[in-house]
């Protein structure tokens, strides 16, 4: 039988000790009762330090998918204002037109937290044993290796916040003696018992009985679960040394991945594309990239894609996306001030940062523009003869799929530079304090 003493404010100091701090701490709070329970130790733990410092914050995120959600959303706001603690509270929209209701409000919530967690700041979730069980079942069902067997990690880093799950080794039974010996009060969502949801079947119908067989349930699984993670990490480093350096352009060289036997060869795929935020495909993908893309003939532009993922290759290396490429031209981009960088189809155009440098006085007076490859267009370069921009572009080793993205200057409708790359006839500073780089800072990932 769980022990409410279980519970106490050492597991948010244990769970914080790790990290540098202090730092800036938020909470994600649903008004559940998981939530409600680490909120509440949270709050304990913050009241002991000096000045309630480090900063805190609860963030609710209202996914009006339930009548009663505005409802709990008070509730929530209505909490924190009682325990004095700062509640950031947001309403999104889900899009129930996907197949997975609760594949699309993860992802939306996460939206969320990335907006409001900085980086060098701490987000603490309220996943408990019985969350992990449920994961590993789940992708256990699916047919996950490794890393999907690991379920949930205890902390982890999330575009330069660490995430932190304090609960993580304490059961759900825990949870509640503490909130009912404290007299916390929480929400019981309904839509927790909807059985046609896998994770409430797994909760409701499987790991009760099997529970009655073995009573330390979740406890064996959730050690599984950390030895699949601890083999995950091994991969991991395997790859990392299989892959060698990491290449500017994020590429994997054709060179570190054909040698290896085809175990490594998809370690090293699915590891790449995790590392450019780009959820690995199935088996029978990776066989493909590997088949059709990697071993393709020398001369060819070889791409396999998946949803809105693809693998393409361009002069023995491989490149991955995870957004379908935009049409090649498109709307000019009016830029009226060369001070400020301006947002692209793939990322941004800076005024900094860049290694070919325009003359500014060339450009003042003139209307300036950003406009993308629609095909003929010819360069005058200094001090050479006109060239086909697609003969520059194969010259430079641009890949294909790039060419139409490359933003392209115009100044009163004639071709100024191609930012990082070339500046034409005319443009070229004259003197030190005449320069002005462009960089085009681009996003090979939608997450970027």
């Amino acid at each position: 039988m769980p022990k409410a003493n279980d519970l106490n404010i050492e597991l948010i100091q244990q769970a914080l000790a790790a990290l540098p701090g202090p730092c800036h701490i938020h909470v994600g709070y649903s008004g559940g009762l998981d939530s409600t329970v680490l909120l509440h130790l949270v709050y304990e733990w913050w009241q002991q330090q000096s000045g309630g410092w480090p900063p805190l914050q609860a963030i609710h995120i209202n996914h009006q998918l339930q009548a009663d959600a505005e409802r709990w959303q008070t509730h929530c706001v209505r909490l924190c204002q009682q325990w004095g603690i700062p509640c950031y509270s947001e309403s999104i929209v889900v899009d129930t037109a996907e197949s997975s209701l609760e594949q699309q409000a993860r992802l939306a919530r996460y939206r969320v937290f990335r907006e409001q967690v900085k980086p060098g700041e701490v987000l603490l979730l309220a996943h408990h044993r019985d969350d992990q069980v449920e994961t590993l079942l789940q992708r256990l069902a699916r047919g996950s290796g490794p890393l999907g067997l690991g379920a949930m990690a205890q902390s982890h880093d999330q575009q330069g916040f660490a995430i932190v799950r304090p609960l993580l080794e304490c059961d759900r039974a825990e949870l509640e003696i503490y909130a009912r010996q404290r007299g916390l009060s929480w929400i019981d969502d309904p839509s927790n018992q909807d059985e046609t949801i896998e994770r409430n079947f797994v909760r409701r119908q499987l790991l009760p009985l099997w529970r009655s067989l073995h009573p330390r349930l979740n406890q064996t699984l959730a050690r599984s679960a950390r030895l699949a993670r601890e083999s995950a990490e091994l991969l991991d480093e395997l790859a990392q040394l299989d892959r060698g350096d990491t290449r500017p352009d994020g590429g994997l060289s054709l060179e570190r991945l054909l040698p290896l036997n085809p175990a490594r060869r998809h370690n090293l795929l699915r590891f790449w594309l995790r590392s450019l935020g780009i959820q690995p495909p199935s088996e029978v993908i990776l066989g493909r990239i590997v088949a059709e893309v990697a071993l393709a003939a020398a001369d060819a532009q070889p791409q396999v894609s998946w949803g809105d993922c693809s693998v393409r290759r361009f002069q023995g290396v491989l490149h991955g996306m995870d957004r379908p490429l935009p049409e090649a031209g498109g709307t000019l981009i009016p830029f009226a001030n060369l001070e400020q960088s301006i947002p692209l189809p793939w990322g941004r155009l800076r005024t900094s940062g860049g290694k070919v440098p325009i003359s500014r006085q060339a450009l003042v007076g003139k209307e300036l523009k950003i406009g993308f490859r629609n095909g003929g267009e010819r360069l005058s370069l200094p001090g050479r003869p006109a060239k086909a921009l697609k003969d520059l572009f194969l010259e430079a080793g641009v890949p294909p799929w790039l060419r139409g993205l490359w933003p392209i200057l115009y100044a009163d409708g004639e071709i100024a530079c191609l930012p990082g790359l070339w500046v034409c006839e005319g443009y070229a500073p004259r003197a030190a304090d005449d320069q002005i780089q462009f960089f085009w800072e681009r996003t090979e990932s939608a997450q970027d």
